[in-house]
C-alpha cells in the first residue's frame, strides 16, 4: 500500500508522459492517464467516508497489489481489445498511466520496505506498526518529490488534483474495463461496472479532506488526538511534511541497503536514481503495451512479472 506516495506517482507520470511524447507517442485520453497514475491505490478512498453508501472496495486496492502483473495486464488488454470505440480511448490512457503506477512502485517499494524498518530501529517511540513508518516515509517524498521536479512546496499544491476533474467522462469506462478483473481475479463477481466507477471520485473527494497545506490540521488537531489515543502516529503519518530535513528519506547519502525480499540484492542508490531508472522502465513497457495491442506479446514478456511490492519475478507478497 502507498497511498501517501499521490504527489510522486502523479509527477513520475509527469516525467514518463514527457518521455513518451519525445519518442512520438502522445498518452490517449490524458485526464485517464492521469488517473491510471494511481493504480489500484484510488480504491483505497472507494466508500471510505461515513456519508457514502454502498460495499467498499478498499480491500481490492490492496489485493491488486498482490496478484500477478502479468494476469492484471493481460486482462486489461482484453478489455481494451473487446471495449466499444469510445471506451478504448479512455481504457487505453488509463493502462497507460497504471503502468507509471507500476514501475514505480516495482522499483521503490524494495527502497521503502527497508528503510521504514531502520527508522522504526531508529525511532521507535514515533508509530505502533509497520505502516506508520512507511506512510511517513513516502509522505516525506511526496514532499521531495514536488520540490525536486517542479521547485514548489507542499503547501503550494491541491492534492484533488491528482485525479483531475474532467477525467470523469472516462469513469464509467474505467468501471467496465475493471469489472471482469474483479470478477476473475480478484473474486468479486457482484460487483458492478457502475460501483467500481465510483472510485476515482471518491478518491477527489477524500484526498480533499486529507490535505494540510498549512499544517495546521497536524498541530491543532491531528498530533493532541494522536497523543491521547497512544497508537503511534495514525492520522500525521499520512500528511506531506512541509520541512524533510529530520532523516535522510531519500537516501540522498547513498547509505546501503537491501531488498527485504531478497537480501543478496544489495544497494546505494538514492530514491530518485530509483526513479529515474523506473521512468524508462514505464516508458519502455507503455510502447512494447501499444505495440502488442491488440494480441502481440505476453505481458509476461513485457512486465518479467516482477511484483508491485518485491521487484522480483513472480514474488506477489506486501510485507507491512
Amino acid at each position: 500500500m502507498d497511498m501517501p506516495a499521490m504527489i510522486a506517482h502523479y509527477l513520475f507520470a509527469q516525467r514518463v508522459f514527457s518521455k513518451l511524447k519525445k519518442a512520438g507517442v502522445t498518452p490517449e485520453a490524458p485526464a485517464m492517464a492521469a488517473v491510471g497514475a494511481q493504480g489500484p491505490d484510488i480504491f483505497f478512498f472507494h466508500r471510505v467516508l461515513p456519508w457514502e453508501p454502498g460495499t467498499s472496495f478498499a480491500k481490492q486496492g490492496s489485493l491488486l497489489h498482490k496478484i500477478s502483473p502479468a494476469k492484471l495486464f493481460e486482462a486489461f488488454r482484453a478489455g481494451i481489445n473487446r471495449a466499444s470505440a469510445e471506451d478504448r480511448a479512455a481504457m487505453t490512457g488509463y493502462v497507460q498511466g497504471f503502468f507509471c503506477h507500476y514501475a514505480l512502485d516495482r522499483a521503490v517499494h524494495p527502497f521503502v520496505y527497508y528503510w521504514q524498518e531502520e527508522l522504526r530501529r531508529e525511532q521507535p517511540g514515533y508509530g505502533s506498526t509497520a505502516h506508520q513508518y512507511h506512510f511517513r516515509i513516502e509522505s516525506a517524498l511526496d514532499t521531495i518529490t514536488l520540490r525536486r521536479e517542479t521547485g514548489r512546496l507542499v503547501r503550494d499544491f491541491k492534492l484533488a488534483s491528482v485525479i483531475p476533474a474532467e477525467s470523469a467522462g472516462g469513469w464509467p469506462a474505467l468501471g467496465r474495463l475493471y469489472q471482469p478483473v474483479f470478477a476473475r481475479l480478484l473474486g468479486r463477481p457482484e460487483a458492478t461496472a457502475a460501483q467500481i466507477a465510483l472510485a476515482p471520485k471518491d478518491m477527489r473527494h477524500a484526498v480533499s479532506l486529507m490535505t494540510d497545506r498549512t499544517q495546521v490540521k497536524r498541530r491543532l488537531l491531528l498530533t493532541p488526538v494522536e497523543k491521547l489515543a497512544r497508537k503511534g502516529a495514525f492520522a500525521t503519518s499520512l500528511m506531506r511534511p512541509a520541512d524533510t530535513g529530520d532523516w535522510d528519506y531519500a537516501n540522498e547519502s547513498h547509505a546501503r541497503w537491501v531488498n527485504p525480499f531478497d537480501e543478496a540484492y544489495e544497494s546505494t542508490d538514492s530514491f530518485f536514481e530509483l526513479y529515474d531508472l523506473a521512468a524508462c522502465e514505464a516508458t519502455d513497457m507503455i510502447l512494447a503495451f501499444l505495440d502488442a495491442l491488440p494480441d502481440g506479446a505476453s505481458m509476461a514478456d513485457i512486465t518479467q512479472d516482477r511484483g508491485f511490492a518485491s521487484d522480483l519475478p513472480g514474488v506477489y507478497e506486501v510485507r507491512l
